[in-house]
């Protein structure tokens, strides 16, 4: 068997290294530029396990258990740390729905706790909570090192027979009698069995030429980095009235984004002064200490927004055969895209969807199955 993996960031590593290790056959991973381009090296570098629906929460628990896994036979080391999640709530709908929705975490046992604003003051005294009701915290969240990931997948999917093709865009899908059966590339035509679309943002480009389209959107997102300072911030601080968050590196810079309208689509990715004007208000009034911070560099990536604001993968019977597509995490693609590779991997190779990828089908869709994911962050 002859496999294609179009896109070559953590999603396309992933699967790659899992249909690898399961000896799926000669497997080729084109990029358009080089491994990581996009959004994943574009990435706020962190992961949690808190999401408002069932199917997501169970699904990152068990992604980042792969992830440990995995860790001990890269050779890069992810940085795994779980210095936590903090979401500040500011009404008491919010502390209710936190508090609703904890009982479902604790089912899935991933608890977390709920602070009073004397616990946050006691706690984190460096954050203004005159406005503050209350506050989630979530202990199992934290960071990664996002290029380790990468280069670890990398490094393990080339030992294992993986031929990279980079600076290699991909411009058509070839099909006949139903089929997936070539790539068109720049260097000439690939023939291929299967071709799992991972390319992030730029995975509509290649579905539309098909014929095929599903209700997804690239976003903008912005991200602000400064200088480093003294480690202090541990938790990553999710300010659900500004839509601001701000943590600190394990380097100690501090780094953070804020969710502020802007167009969807392939625009540019540049960093706009309004977004760190924004960003840079909000976040002095949550935690004023940082009020003489110095921005060092920013820079922006896509979020690929599904309709429901969660993953894609697999394939819809009615596509040619040997057509697979992963994306459209929304912003959640490192928490994600372990289980994703070895989910798939096993899909391809056998041709059994397991359980825990059923609810993100591309037929969810059509059949109005949606997961409906609302907590959302940047």
């Amino acid at each position: 068997m002859k496999i294609a993996i179009v896109g070559g960031g953590v999603s396309g590593l992933s699967i790659a290294y899992n249909l690898a290790v399961r000896g799926a056959g000669e497997i080729h991973l084109f990029e358009k530029n080089w491994v990581m381009y996009g959004s994943s090296t574009r990435s706020g570098a962190r992961f949690r396990v808190h999401f408002w629906t069932e199917e997501n929460s169970r699904f990152a628990v068990e992604s980042i258990k792969r992830l440990e896994k995995l860790a001990g036979k890269m050779e890069w080391n992810p940085i795994i740390y779980r210095g936590g999640y903090l979401w500040l709530l500011f009404n008491e709908y919010q502390i209710e729905r936190f508090k609703e929705t904890n009982k479902m975490w604790s089912k899935l046992g991933v608890q977390g706790i709920i602070l009073k604003p004397e616990d946050i003051r006691e706690r984190y005294s460096y954050i203004n909570i005159d406005d503050v009701l209350g506050a989630f915290y979530g202990p199992q969240d934290g960071s990664l090192h996002h290029d380790y990931v990468c280069f670890g997948y990398y490094s393990l999917a080339k030992k294992l027979g993986v031929i990279f093709h980079e600076f290699t865009p991909v411009d058509e899908i070839i099909t006949a009698n139903n089929k997936v059966k070539q790539l068109k590339t720049m260097n000439g035509l690939v023939d291929i069995d299967v071709v799992v679309l991972a390319a992030g943002a730029w995975t509509n480009e290649l579905l539309e030429k098909m014929g095929i389209h599903l209700p997804t959107e690239p976003l903008r997102k912005e991200v602000c980095l400064t200088e480093p300072y003294h480690h202090f911030i541990d938790p990553l601080i999710i300010d659900m009235s500004s839509g601001a968050y701000v943590g600190q590196t394990l380097k100690g810079e501090i780094l953070g984004s804020i969710d502020y309208p802007t167009p969807p689509g392939l625009i540019k990715l540049e960093t706009r002064l309004e977004f760190v004007v924004r960003w840079a208000k909000a976040i002095i009034k949550r935690v004023p200490i940082l009020k003489n911070a110095r921005i060092m560099r920013t820079w922006a990536g896509y979020y690929m927004m599904s309709a429901d604001n969660s993953h894609i993968m697999g394939r819809e019977p009615e596509w040619p055969e040997g057509l697979y597509v992963a994306y459209g995490y929304s912003g959640h693609g490192f928490m994600m895209a372990p289980l994703v590779g070895e989910l798939l991997a096993e899909n391809i190779l056998t041709g059994k969807i397991p359980e825990l990828m059923k609810p993100f089908l591309p037929t969810r869709f059509k059949e109005n199955k949606l997961i409906q994911e609302k907590l959302v962050i940047g």
